[in-house]
């Protein structure tokens, strides 16, 4: 997974309007409060009612209807339980990262 460049940190305005933004790492935002706003604050803040259900609308339509396996089903189970992997997972994890290892290596000296 890509590692994120960037940190989001939100601020409202007189009106109560939320506005998100995104700053580079490292970059923290002026401490200069401009007239008519907040200060900045990190992170993206509390979601408003509709805003929190229309996030969860959609990753539940996302994930609606897709078929999965029994044992996917008890694998998810088990996880939600706190079961330790098993060592089969374990190895078919370890051998997907070296794959990905390799592919990386190769992309990068291309």
């Amino acid at each position: 997974m890509k590692q994120k460049s960037y940190t989001r940190y939100h601020r409202y305005d007189t009106q109560g309007k939320k506005y998100i933004k995104r700053f580079e790492l490292g970059v923290t935002p002026n401490e200069n409060v401009v007239e008519g706003f907040g200060p900045w604050i990190r992170g993206t803040g509390p979601f408003a009612p509709q805003a929190l259900h229309n996030v969860t609308e959609g990753i539940r339509r996302a994930c609606s209807g897709v078929p999965k396996s029994a044992e996917q089903k008890q694998k998810m189970r088990e996880a939600k339980l706190g079961v330790p992997k098993s060592q089969e997972h374990k190895d078919n994890m370890r051998k997907s990262w070296y794959k990905r290892r390799e592919l990386q290596m190769k992309q990068e000296s291309i």
